[in-house]
């Protein structure tokens, strides 16, 4: 869990674009504040990006462990039942 500064905390880091709005989405719809860093250079700078730290999805702190959660039970829903 990496801080960007007093009051916000980054959750997730994702590698596409496509994958940090889904994430973007599923808390916006919950009405959990978030925001994503680093998309705009994720365009222009495709080819190595994953180097310099991935799409940031950054919640306030007071949300974070909720924000988890919600993230996680979305991931288990999403994933195939062996």
């Amino acid at each position: 869990m990496k801080q960007t500064n007093d009051t916000s905390i980054t959750i997730a880091t994702y590698s596409t674009d496509w994958e940090a709005h889904i994430a973007e989405g599923v808390l916006s719809n919950e009405g959990i504040p978030c925001t994503l860093t680093n998309e705009t250079f994720s365009s222009i700078y495709p080819i190595g990006f994953n180097s310099i730290g991935g799409i940031n999805l950054v919640v306030p702190a007071e949300y974070a462990d909720t924000a988890r959660r919600l993230l996680d039970l979305t991931a288990q829903e999403d994933s195939p039942e062996s």
